[in-house]
């Protein structure tokens, strides 16, 4: 989950511009995110609990679950919870029918980002006290079979079941595409080879195809116009590329110790550098990327050359740009009421360059 940048730009080599994060929302504007993560939380625990498996494996199911539902009343801005439920209302007025919708997009959610942590070799605390075997089980279980099981109650709702198909066919191929960018992400650890062309489409096809899922299957429960879900669709890719891109930033510069540079990876400011850099500079950054997978004494330097190649304000003018797309295709959907007020205050939330250093930033 994106979380609140500390620091300014020009504080020194390890502070970017800001990201505004939940610290901008006064107690009125998080009561209803909170009142979306008590009934999507809930859902999923009590889900879980009818589950007909062996209670160890439910255990570690539901520990992991209720823990990362007690980080998000914390922070409760997931959007996998708060995307489908607004998008839903949006079009249709009422939120509770997508409850189901949304856990299943939370679920296929906490399912992706804990097989992110296991091939990143980041897994929380509460997994490194574990056989760390059974996060790869919990990662399988919330990705293939919770969101189906959870879409399955829709039924007692009296949902039709060509729109049951149409959204276990959305999450099925959500599922293919995430895979197939988790896949790209892998390849793309050759620093000699890699492009912005490439990396822009990794992120668009594992962050942005998420992204797109949350919005089409609120849109999908709630209306047959094909057209506004598609322009919802499009608005949700969108954001799931803003968002990534945030965390790309925030992952170098988040910390003192950066673990995507401990890790290696060629998060998109990296690749922006290695693009823009001459050949001296370029070969400078590739030493200091190989030596901060040693040590984090190394980690500044990155930063430094990173600030001289341009590449957070790079980043955050494609930010900008993926922002604004969304704004159009949103604007396309013709959201209605409140939520649709509140998608719209979604995006004036993200941004990496602060207010007065860019156009609507």
């Amino acid at each position: 989950m994106s979380k609140p940048m500390a620091g300014g730009a020009g504080e020194s080599t390890r502070s970017p511009p800001s990201v505004p994060g939940n610290g901008g929302e006064s107690r009125a504007d998080l009561a209803p995110m909170r009142g979306r993560v008590e009934r999507v939380f809930g859902f999923l625990d009590e889900l879980i609990r009818a589950l007909p498996v062996p209670a160890g494996h439910k255990g570690l199911l539901q520990s992991h679950v209720r823990t990362i539902g007690e980080e998000t009343r914390a922070f409760p801005r997931m959007s996998a919870v708060q995307v489908p439920l607004l998008v839903h209302a949006a079009v249709s007025g009422e939120e509770r029918p997508a409850v189901p919708v949304a856990a299943a997009c939370t679920a296929l959610y906490l399912g992706v980002d804990l097989q992110d942590s296991i091939l990143d070799h980041e897994l929380p605390p509460p997994w490194q006290d574990r056989d760390q075997a059974g996060a790869g089980l919990i990662a399988a279980t919330l990705l293939g079979s919770l969101p189906q099981i959870s879409i399955a109650r829709l039924r007692q709702q009296g949902a039709p079941p060509a729109r049951l198909w149409a959204l276990a066919r959305q999450f099925a191929d959500t599922v293919l595409a995430v895979m197939a960018g988790q896949h790209d992400d892998l390849l793309l650890q050759d620093l000699e080879s890699v492009s912005l062309e490439d990396s822009r489409a990794m992120i668009e096809r594992k962050s942005g195809s998420a992204g797109a899922l949350l919005a089409r299957a609120g849109a999908t429960l709630a209306t047959e116009d094909s057209s506004r879900i598609e322009a919802y669709t499009a608005f949700g890719l969108c954001c799931g590329v803003v968002k990534q891109l945030i965390n790309d930033v925030y992952g170098i510069w988040g910390e003192a110790s950066s673990q995507d540079l401990s890790n290696g990876r060629p998060t998109f400011p990296i690749v922006h550098a290695l693009t823009v850099l001459d050949g001296e500079r370029r070969g400078r950054l590739r030493e200091l990327l190989a030596g901060a997978r040693e040590s984090a004494e190394h980690h500044d330097e990155v930063r430094a050359l990173l600030a001289e190649a341009g590449s957070v304000c790079y980043t955050a003018s494609i930010v900008w740009l993926y922002r604004e797309q969304a704004r159009k295709h949103l604007a396309a959907a013709s959201p209605r009421g409140p939520a649709g007020r509140e998608l719209e205050m979604l995006l004036d939330r993200v941004s990496i360059l602060p207010q007065s250093e860019g156009a609507r930033t």
